[in-house]
């Protein structure tokens, strides 16, 4: 709820224009989370096969390593953006020439995004240890703390994009490293990183699987993270604001889902290791229900959309009933596909999955320009074409768990 306070409070402080600018940067920022290298998929599931064998010594080496090779990673790139960010124009990328200190802006927001890549590895251990509320919990006092800054410097001052950049993504930073402070501390103490446990053969094990994340996280980038940029190419920024107000609207029940479907992924783990098959069978059928709940919830928030989001934005931003409808399309497939790609993700059965990911992410990208330069469709190409890319994930996930359920897989749906 937090998030959508913020996005007219956003807007007043700004302007709808400079706010599609920001949410586009914040896109193409995103892209950065792929260079993790899949390594905090594979030390989810690593962690939570070593903290069931209680070999804490190993957890310790796991966490550790992972720390000081996504740190190395980070430094690395900082020194390439710093050298080479002048050569890059973001008024061309992100279509806006009003804006001034743009890569400056930029290059602030890249530097604090990418320390945040190493400080987020928390919520990897979190899930290993089965406590996902810590994820949830960060992300409350970050938009908490966001929501309060945006509203005094509304009241305070005038526009700035500098400013705007440097709350959205420092504050999540601070949030996230204090969280590392008091955890490693407390809870997580037995597994706390240190050099002392740092063991590259260690990391082996974790880049074996982390790798075919990798892939997998590459390609989920391109369906997640291209709409703004595209967005912003094809139409303009202030068409951004239209499509992510219409997409934070009815994303409620994502998120939603996705709060209740997270804990699973470590539970997987855990039952799989343990060849608790039934566990897994009804705890899927539970998830089900829930997907056929968030439909319905989907239709009520169509029918009521007109008046919520004049309530919510005023009545200056349009939201077309095409674009709702192909959003919660989208929603659909996405929480249908969530919940195989989670078990999968768990048990670590993705070898189907890097296999067809790179050409679903060919196919966004050529799908969503066909439709807009051949068949002049608006704003809600985006959501369509990911539909469209996502009904092979979801088709392949169900029969692939069905396979591996009733111990009927064999050769690449068995990997």
């Amino acid at each position: 709820m937090i998030q959508l306070a913020l996005v007219p409070l956003t807007i007043k402080y700004v302007n709808p224009n400079m706010y599609g600018v920001w949410l586009t940067l914040s896109s193409i920022v995103g892209w950065l989370s792929f260079f993790d290298i899949g390594l905090g998929n594979g030390l989810k599931n690593k962690l939570t096969e070593s903290l069931v064998d209680k070999d804490y010594i190993k957890s310790r080496h796991l966490v550790s390593t992972t720390y000081f090779i996504i740190a190395f990673v980070v430094v690395i790139l900082i020194l390439l953006f710093y050298l080479f960010s002048a050569l890059i124009n973001w008024q061309i990328i992100l279509n806006s020439s009003s804006i001034s200190e743009l890569n400056t802006t930029v290059l602030i927001v890249i530097i604090f995004f990418l320390f945040k890549l190493v400080t987020d590895l928390i919520n990897v251990v979190a899930s290993a240890f089965q406590l996902t509320s810590i994820s949830s919990m960060q992300l409350f006092i970050s938009n908490m703390l966001i929501l309060i800054s945006i509203w005094s410097l509304a009241k305070t001052t005038k526009a700035d994009f500098i400013t705007l950049a440097i709350v959205y993504s420092f504050i999540p930073l601070l949030v996230s490293f204090i969280f590392n402070l008091f955890l490693y501390n407390n809870y997580f103490r037995r597994v706390r990183p240190s050099w002392h446990f740092f063991d590259i053969n260690k990391s082996k094990e974790v880049l074996k699987l982390g790798s075919q994340f990798f892939i997998i996280q590459i390609v989920s980038l391109i369906l997640f993270q291209t709409d703004n940029i595209l967005i912003a190419q094809f139409f303009s920024p202030s068409e951004v604001t239209t499509f992510n107000i219409a997409f934070k609207y009815y994303s409620v029940v994502m998120f939603a889902f996705t709060i209740i479907l997270t804990p699973y992924w470590s539970a997987f783990t855990d039952a799989y290791y343990k060849n608790e098959m039934q566990w897994i069978d009804n705890n899927i059928k539970k998830l089900i229900i829930f997907w056929f709940l968030s439909i319905f919830i989907l239709i009520l928030m169509f029918m009521c959309s007109p008046f919520v989001i004049s309530f919510w934005i005023g009545n200056d931003i349009k939201i077309p009933n095409t674009l709702s409808i192909t959003i919660c399309v989208y929603i659909t497939i996405l929480n249908w596909s969530a919940i195989f790609a989670n078990f999968l993700n768990g048990v670590g059965k993705i070898r189907i999955q890097t296999y067809i990911t790179p050409f679903v992410g060919v196919l966004n990208i050529l799908l969503s320009y066909l439709l807009v330069k051949n068949f002049n469709i608006g704003v809600y190409a985006m959501p369509l074409a990911n539909s469209v890319c996502l009904l092979f994930g979801a088709v392949l996930g169900y029969i692939q768990f069905k396979k591996i359920l009733h111990n009927k897989a064999s050769g690449i749906w068995n990997k």
